[in-house]
């Protein structure tokens, strides 16, 4: 039976960071194999989780036998929407290095809000959103959301 890859290290966001640049530069470094999807987010969504291990393991086929396997999934720091998250990646692997970008909070939030303008899920102007949207804030508040991490490394 084929054993099942185990991800060195995540880059976990935060979201609008430049998380993508990170993840494009690191998947033409050799020595790194990174996941054939940017954003699997595996142990954050349900309906990807379900999907199981193999599904996961088989996003780094294309890795060499000494490649570090990285993935970026910028919904791993996205408490509470996501809640399942850092048990799940905790009982995966928990000598797991995680890679956490930040930003200014305030022009993060705003890329976010563009974003989810441009994409439709927000219809309003940003002076109501920020009340409208918690997510908006919360996704800018990066010691709430490391908080999620390192409360399990004291247990």
């Amino acid at each position: 039976m084929k054993m099942l890859k185990k991800t060195d290290f995540i880059i976990i966001g935060a979201m609008k960071c430049a998380t993508t640049t990170i993840y494009d530069q690191l998947s033409h470094q050799q020595g790194i194999c990174m996941s054939t999807l940017k954003e699997p987010n595996f142990f954050s969504d349900d309906e990807q989780f379900c999907k199981g291990y193999k599904w996961y393991s088989e996003l780094f086929n294309g890795s060499k036998t000494n490649d570090l396997l990285g993935e970026a999934s910028t919904h791993y720091t996205k408490f509470p929407t996501y809640p399942n998250t850092v048990k799940r990646l905790k009982d995966f692997n928990s000598d797991l290095k995680l890679i956490y970008i930040m930003r200014d909070p305030i022009k993060r939030l705003i890329s976010q809000y563009i974003h989810e303008w441009t994409e439709r899920n927000i219809k309003c102007d940003i002076n109501e959103a920020i009340y409208k949207y918690n997510i908006l804030i919360d996704y800018s508040r990066y010691a709430f959301q490391l908080k999620q991490f390192l409360k399990t490394k004291q247990h």
